[in-house]
């Protein structure tokens, strides 16, 4: 029970204290945080995956395939190059997005490839593809496969296939 005070015409009555600004304002804080992560909240993630190649393990990846802004289908990659033997690695990304084929039913249609740099650290590498949103559709889906670049004339070797998907 909240302790009692004494008001101006001398009567005993119930004090209750207000918070202070910064209380206030980290209250407000957190729920427009909350309002802006629960509208962003279609990420779907994807990994571990491995490229592998006579035998060894090569190359590995895993992230976040996600509605960026409601603008933008956008894949958020971390690769890491597992055997340190010269070769490089990458991710590479088909944007896909649900709507009219060109046979004239529904499907995924395919609108766009993008990969990231080709790099050969042995720690995770963070890099970010994307590609605009379909105003026709109302679905994206990655295909996304985590590559080791092997040189000619050995064709690169990749994971299997990742399709993570989200709706917008």
């Amino acid at each position: 029970m909240p302790p009692l005070g004494i008001n101006h015409a001398g009567r005993k009555t119930k004090m209750f204290r207000i918070a202070p600004p910064r209380a206030i304002a980290a209250a407000l804080g957190g729920a427009i945080l909350a309002g802006v992560m629960a509208g962003s909240a279609s990420a779907v993630s994807w990994g571990t995956l491995t490229a592998s190649y006579d035998g060894k393990s090569r190359a590995s990846g895993y992230g976040d395939f996600y509605n960026s802004g409601a603008t933008y289908a956008k894949n958020k990659v971390l690769t890491k190059d597992l055997s340190a033997d010269g070769n490089t690695v990458y991710a590479a990304t088909n944007f896909l997005f649900f709507g009219d084929t060109s046979t004239g039913g529904q499907g995924w249609v395919d609108n766009g490839y993008a990969s990231t740099p080709e790099h050969n650290h042995t720690y995770y590498v963070t890099n970010y593809l994307s590609k605009g949103l379909d105003s026709n559709s109302e679905k994206a889906r990655g295909d996304i496969r985590v590559c080791v670049q092997l040189g000619f004339p050995v064709s690169d070797s990749c994971s299997a296939h990742a399709y993570p998907t989200f709706s917008y």
